[in-house]
């Protein structure tokens, strides 16, 4: 019997360890695709050695995780209009330097498979750059207004 209980432990321990693996890689997704840093007090192995030694609830440590990741879904909603502009601004620069890129290209005239692709391509490119400047003005004055 106090075998049996000490398996079963060491496999409640094993899938806490999981589960706080799994919210923690969740957590750090979230940070990474925003630009937060996760709190480094719960980094994996520390976790890990945390449940192993029993210092540590692992239903604590899993509730501590959850919150922070709540909290950084509040933060990603905080900075959406931001992050939203900042991805336009990106998307418009890479149209400017394929378009830049395609101005220097001697045969762009030239007849041939899916040419006509290009020259729509270098047209919305073209529409696209003259947005840049109000895409930053308006990131500008946003940022104040955060202020």
């Amino acid at each position: 019997d106090l075998a049996e209980v000490d398996r079963l432990a060491k496999l409640k321990a094993s899938r806490m360890k999981e589960l706080v693996f799994k919210k923690r890689s969740e957590l750090e997704e979230i940070c990474r695709l925003t630009h937060i840093e996760p709190d480094p007090s719960i980094v994996a192995e520390k976790a890990s050695a945390l449940i192993d030694s029993g210092l540590v609830d692992p239903f604590e440590l899993l509730a501590k995780i959850e919150e922070q990741i709540i909290k950084a879904k509040d933060e990603v909603l905080s900075r959406k209009e931001v992050t939203d502009r900042i991805d336009k601004w990106f998307a418009a620069c890479e149209e400017e330097n394929w378009l830049d890129k395609y101005n220097q290209d001697d045969n762009r005239y030239s007849v041939g498979q899916c040419n006509h692709i290009n020259l729509k391509r270098a047209e919305h490119a073209r529409i696209t750059i003259g947005k840049i400047p109000g895409i930053c003005g308006c990131q500008c004055h946003a940022t104040e207004r955060g202020r």
